[in-house]
C-alpha cells in the first residue's frame, strides 16, 4: 500500500513541477526562436520606411536613433499583457497597434519629421527587434500549431 501511494504522490508532484516549469520553457522557446535581427529592421524600414509611397526611402536617418526608437517601441510592448489564449479585442494585434500611436501622439522622432515616422519604425521594430515580445502578445488557440502561411 505504501509503495502505491508514493508512486502516486511522486506522479502528482512530477505533473505539477512540469506544469510550473511549461510557462518559462515556452517564454524561452519563443525567445530563442524569434532573435533579435537588427539588418532586417533597418531594412524594413529603408523598403517600407515611406507608407505614402511604394519607393524605398534613399536614405535613412543615422543607425543609433532608429536603433534607439525601435528599442523604445519594444519597451512600450514589453509592458504590455501576454496575449496567449486570451482572444478579447484588445488582444488584436492592429488595437495593439493603434493604442501604441494613440500614446506616442504627435511625439517627433530624435530625426524630425524625416522619414520614417514612428509608425513604420513601431511595426519593423516589433517584427525584427523584439519579435518574441510580438510573438507572445498575439492570441493563438494553439500557441505550438504552426503559423499558416
Amino acid at each position: 500500500m505504501r509503495s502505491r501511494t508514493r508512486r502516486h504522490l511522486r506522479t502528482v508532484l512530477g505533473l505539477a513541477v512540469a506544469g510550473v516549469l511549461a510557462v518559462p520553457l515556452t517564454v524561452l522557446g519563443v525567445h530563442v526562436t524569434h532573435p533579435r535581427d537588427e539588418d532586417g529592421y533597418l531594412a524594413r524600414l529603408r523598403q517600407y520606411g515611406d507608407r505614402q509611397s511604394d519607393e524605398p526611402l534613399r536614405t535613412l536617418p543615422p543607425t543609433a536613433d532608429l536603433i534607439a526608437e525601435g528599442d523604445a517601441a519594444c519597451g512600450w510592448l514589453r509592458e504590455q499583457p501576454y496575449a496567449l489564449w486570451r482572444h478579447d479585442r484588445r488582444y488584436r494585434e492592429m488595437v495593439v497597434y493603434q493604442r501604441y500611436l494613440d500614446q506616442v501622439g504627435d511625439r517627433v522622432p530624435r530625426w524630425g519629421s524625416a522619414l520614417p515616422d514612428l509608425a513604420s519604425v513601431a511595426g519593423a521594430a516589433w517584427s525584427h527587434l523584439c519579435a518574441a515580445d510580438r510573438e507572445l502578445r498575439q492570441p493563438r488557440r494553439n500557441p505550438f500549431a504552426p503559423r499558416p502561411d
